[in-house]
């Protein structure tokens, strides 16, 4: 960039530079590659944490886009038919399945909630778009990490990653958590047993893109002890489906 560009244009660099792999960086990084001056680029980032634009690890200090940039551009992706679709899937699946069912995807390395369907079901557990789930619990977190690759990587961002208990049945041992996402690697779906909170269930399955890349997944969340044996397995089933109908949509 050129002493010339305007404030708002170093800021679109910015965000746009985020978009783009590795998808985290420090902010030196960013002055060096873009040409911006450094303290200009801290105010740019600054400006974006208050509005939840991008975020900051707080291990590594490294800076990647936030829910609030994705729900913007999920609006845009709402408008495209292929949204439509993915939408009419889901609501299928949690008529089919009488459970609430929704649709995250893998931006960087964190997982956001685009929607869900709490349709058929008397308990909401009200996920908005936009919420980033935590890598070691719930079926949204879980089903989309174990696929990341490399899987060197993917060891690298558990390492160093902050892993939440947000129940006493949250995975907060980096080492069993790499053991359970090699589980559901062999499996092909997750199921989250109280991890995310006391008394739900999750489970599963990752859509790929045409490359064969996990990108998202489709997960239900029911009420613990509500379903028997043969009621978990038609919606572990239904959910498995759902995730290879979405898959065929995404390029």
């Amino acid at each position: 960039m050129t002493s010339g560009n305007t404030s708002i244009e170093k800021a679109i660099a910015t965000l746009k530079r985020l978009a783009e792999p590795p998808y985290e960086m420090t902010a030196l990084d960013i002055s060096k590659e873009l040409k911006i001056n450094r303290s200009s680029v801290h105010r740019i980032i600054n400006s974006f944490i208050k509005e939840m634009m991008i975020l900051q690890n707080p291990i590594t200090k490294k800076y990647s886009l936030g829910p609030e940039a994705y729900r913007i551009g999920n609006s845009y992706l709402l408008s495209l038919n292929s949204m439509d679709q993915i939408r009419y899937i889901v609501t299928e699946v949690a008529r089919e399945t009488n459970q609430s069912v929704g649709y995250s995807v893998l931006s960087g390395d964190k997982i956001v909630n685009i929607f869900e369907i709490e349709n058929f079901q008397p308990i909401k557990i009200g996920y908005s778009p936009g919420t980033v789930y935590p890598i070691n619990s719930g079926a949204y977190g879980k089903t989309i990490m174990a696929f990341y690759e490399p899987w060197e990587e993917l060891v690298d961002i558990v390492k160093r990653t902050y892993l939440p208990q947000k129940t006493p049945y949250s995975i907060t041992n980096p080492d069993e958590l790499l053991r359970e996402y090699e589980k559901i690697r062999k499996q092909g779906y997750a199921i989250s047993d109280e991890e995310g909170m006391i008394g739900a269930m999750g489970i599963g399955a990752p859509i790929r893109n045409s490359r064969g890349q996990v990108v998202g997944s489709i997960a239900a969340a029911v009420v613990k002890g509500t379903l028997d044996e043969k009621d978990f397995e038609f919606l572990k089933l239904k959910i498995i489906e759902g995730a290879n109908k979405i898959s065929k949509l995404i390029p």
